[in-house]
């Protein structure tokens, strides 16, 4: 019985190597750049929309969310599967920069920069990242005996 392209999910088609990738990289990066511009940037600034402080939080949420919904039901399109994947991971790595710094600390730009924000955000980005790889692992030994 021959199975056409069309009939396998795009995660098989894909790899577990690609998704593992596609949402790894991104979740890193992500993490890396906006340390580096908010560590630079003044403490006072902030984003405000229709008058309320716009965390990233909420940003990489507005990312993660629709992503994982995707993810959930999958897509034809291996475009769409690779973009949902690379907003998870950017999302991802939004709302992990941000947890820690609101739950532990005042929620001040200055404190956004202190030890327990940044220590806190690097743990949750390393413990999402071994999860990650855990998740491809298995994916990985799936593949290889189906």
């Amino acid at each position: 019985m021959e199975v056409q392209a069309d009939t396998i999910p795009t995660d098989r088609r894909q790899g577990p190597q690609r998704t593992l990738l596609l949402i790894l990289l991104p979740m890193i990066l992500t993490f890396a750049i906006q340390r580096v511009i908010l560590h630079h940037s003044s403490p006072d600034t902030h984003v405000f929309i229709a008058g309320y402080l716009v965390h990233h939080l909420f940003t990489g949420a507005l990312m993660l969310i629709p992503s994982a919904f995707l993810s959930a039901f999958g897509s034809r399109s291996p475009r769409v599967t690779a973009l949902s994947r690379m907003l998870m991971g950017v999302g991802t790595a939004m709302v992990l920069d941000e947890v820690v710094f609101l739950v532990c600390t005042d929620g001040s730009g200055v404190a956004y920069r202190n030890r327990v924000s940044f220590w806190g955000a690097f743990v949750l980005i390393a413990l999402a990242s071994i999860v990650l790889l855990g998740i491809y692992r298995a994916a990985r030994r799936t593949a290889a005996t189906s």
